[in-house]
């Protein structure tokens, strides 16, 4: 993920974002661990809840 972030500001991205279920907690807690911060949720087209994680670079 590290290097992956890295990418990203070389390239001028200053912000990340990604999504997961509350059911993947493993990659849930892996994001907070990573300093990303739960910014929402929403419902997806088939009714299931996801959550909104957003990172300063």
């Amino acid at each position: 993920m590290d290097q992956q972030h890295l990418y990203l500001i070389e390239k001028g991205y200053e912000i990340v974002q990604t999504k997961t279920k509350n059911k993947w907690r493993g990659m849930l807690l892996l994001n907070i661990k990573s300093g990303f911060d739960v910014i929402g949720t929403y419902t997806d087209k088939v009714g299931e809840p996801k959550i909104i994680l957003e990172k300063r670079l």
